[in-house]
């Protein structure tokens, strides 16, 4: 369910940045260009807020459900500038493209799937990058890089039936044609995003009891920090047990570690076992940081490899020295 619901809030988001992007352009852009310079700059400007929108979005989207207004301020700064050239660029590309492929192969449905496809795979790329670059991650911008590169492959070739069915149709560009290929766009860009990253994510926790219940964290970043703090990668509000940086889960090569960050451990607990150095974790640990309860997941992959370093001698063990 936390997958779904995330991939839900992703594609909500991408949607509706695609839309006030394409709006936003309807007030400050001229829809219907002089051919030349002013056409291209034009088109320029069209990616640039529709790939701004949709990046600041889809990157601040776990921030925004937070209501953490620091983290939404940090991560949208990457999507609006990332985004802003990857939409600018997917824009160009995909005309270019699409005069192209028309030339060589006609002017088919097919050939304006194809070519916006691969003009808005550039926005894609630029997005998931951002996601990577926004939580200083290697393995979040290699899956969101691969992410945003197949939801905007999909979504423009979407918005590319879009717009040809309205070319043909009406005899021209429908601006409410290309709004709804843009939402398109946007869903399948932070759906398809959410879902890689998903399945390639090494682990998470899973909140059990407290602020956000039922709301799943990915463990992406080498170090993710638990608290009531507004840069809190885990963010755990409401609860004032809970101290503002109260915990990090550091991930050492295979192996998971809840470190105490000096809070009480009579309140950071792992199994019902007070904490108060740090406690390796497996799949299916409990996690209690004051009132709330996290559940700890690790991937088939992880717990498998987790275990055999167990067998080795690396038993977990928690530290509860001083």
């Amino acid at each position: 369910m936390g997958l779904l619901v995330r991939i839900y809030y992703n594609a909500v988001y991408g949607a509706l940045g695609g839309l006030l992007g394409w709006m936003l352009y309807g007030i400050f852009g001229n829809k219907n260009p002089n051919p030349g310079l002013e056409q291209g700059a034009q088109m320029l400007l069209a990616g640039a807020f529709i790939g701004g929108f949709i990046g600041y979005l889809v990157v601040s989207v776990e921030a925004i459900r937070d209501g953490a207004l620091v983290r939404i301020a940090r991560l949208g700064t990457y999507g609006v500038v990332l985004g802003a050239i990857g939409g600018a660029i997917g824009m160009l590309v995909g005309d270019q493209v699409n005069y192209a492929l028309n030339a060589l192969l006609g002017n088919y449905f097919f050939v304006a799937m194809v070519a916006r496809g691969l003009g808005w795979m550039v926005l894609g790329v630029a997005i998931g990058m951002s996601e990577g670059i926004a939580a200083k991650s290697l393995g979040k911008f290699s899956y969101g890089t691969l992410g945003g590169l197949i939801g905007g492959f999909i979504g423009g070739c979407l918005f590319g039936l879009c717009y040809f069915l309205a070319v043909q149709n009406l005899e021209g560009t429908n601006y409410w044609s290309n709004a709804l290929g843009l939402v398109i766009l946007g869903a399948c860009i932070g759906s398809l995003s959410a879902l890689v990253q998903a399945v390639f994510q090494p682990a998470s926790v899973k909140v059990l009891r407290g602020w956000q219940e039922g709301r799943e964290y990915p463990l992406e970043r080498p170090a993710s920090l638990l608290g009531r703090d507004e840069h809190a990668d885990i963010a755990l509000f409401r609860d004032m047990k809970v101290e503002k940086k109260h915990a990090i889960i550091q991930r050492e090569g295979n192996r998971f570690l809840l470190v105490n960050n000096d809070a009480p451990p009579e309140t950071t607990r792992v199994n019902g076992e007070p904490v108060r150095h740090s406690c390796a974790l497996q799949d299916g640990d409990r996690i209690e940081l004051g009132t709330i309860i996290l559940r700890f997941q690790a991937r088939t992959a992880v717990a498998a490899l987790s275990s055999s370093f167990k067998n080795r001698g690396l038993a977990r063990t928690p530290n509860q020295g001083s």
